[in-house]
């Protein structure tokens, strides 16, 4: 996989470009941060490294249906709702890549929506799993060191085993946020705009518009620890292991 300097990858400490993350590699080689992979199964946290230049080869621009565009080489492997890998040259307009959605839930706390499916998480939680290296018993207590819900990279984590997880308050909750769907729901009826709008809040999928070949440009990659896919503006495309 080949990036352009330009895009970037989602990393436990924020959106980083590539370029950007190889020049903290060439002032410190044993740089890594953590990276949110995709197995084909589950999402979890890796440990990213190896951020470099790979030379020059030809550059796709793939424009989502957001109207964002992702800049990668022509072989580069794209992950799909369907589960199949393509590459770059072969997306075709409506095609559905397998994305990553993030949010803020009613209490303040980063969000990701389970790839594929309608799930909501807390990002804090798979940080968590990734810094403790093995799935988080339940009623396990998490806390953020600063006090900073949304600072949720692993160094600012705390691990405490609690099995009286506190649980009272997620019904109301779920009630909320069902609630505020019926009212968007009824609004939409009366409205095309807020059909619009309700429309894009169940959205499952970034859709190709096109994929579109480019010039011969620079390109950048990493190495992942653990086999799987990467999030890059908010899609996921392979790296070597």
């Amino acid at each position: 996989m080949g990036l352009l300097g330009e895009m970037a990858l989602e990393l436990a400490s924020g959106p980083v470009k590539i370029a950007e993350l190889c020049d903290r590699t060439v002032l410190n080689p044993d740089y890594t941060d953590v990276a949110f992979v995709w197995t084909g199964l589950r999402l979890f946290m890796s440990e990213i490294s190896e951020f470099r230049l790979i030379g020059r080869q030809q550059v796709f621009d793939v424009e989502l249906d957001d109207g964002s565009i992702v800049r990668a080489s022509a072989t580069s492997r794209f992950a799909m709702k369907s589960g199949a890998y393509r590459m770059a040259p072969e997306l075709s307009p409506g095609d559905s890549l397998l994305p990553l959605y993030f949010g803020v839930d009613f209490h303040g706390y980063p969000t990701y929506k389970v790839p594929g499916k309608d799930v909501k998480q807390k990002i804090y939680r798979l940080m968590a799993e990734w810094k403790h290296g093995k799935s988080l018993e339940k009623g396990t207590e998490v806390k953020h060191i600063d006090g900073n819900r949304k600072n949720f990279h692993p160094d600012n984590l705390t691990i405490t085993p609690n099995k009286r997880s506190q649980r009272k308050h997620k019904h109301k909750i779920v009630k909320a946020y069902e609630d505020a769907q019926k009212l968007l729901d009824e609004c939409a009826a009366a409205s095309p705009m807020m059909a619009e709008i309700a429309k894009s809040k169940r959205r499952t999928n970034h859709k190709v518009r096109r994929s579109t070949p480019g010039l011969v440009e620079p390109v950048y990659t990493a190495s992942v620890r653990s086999m799987g896919s990467v999030s890059v503006s908010g899609v996921f495309l392979e790296l070597p292991a």
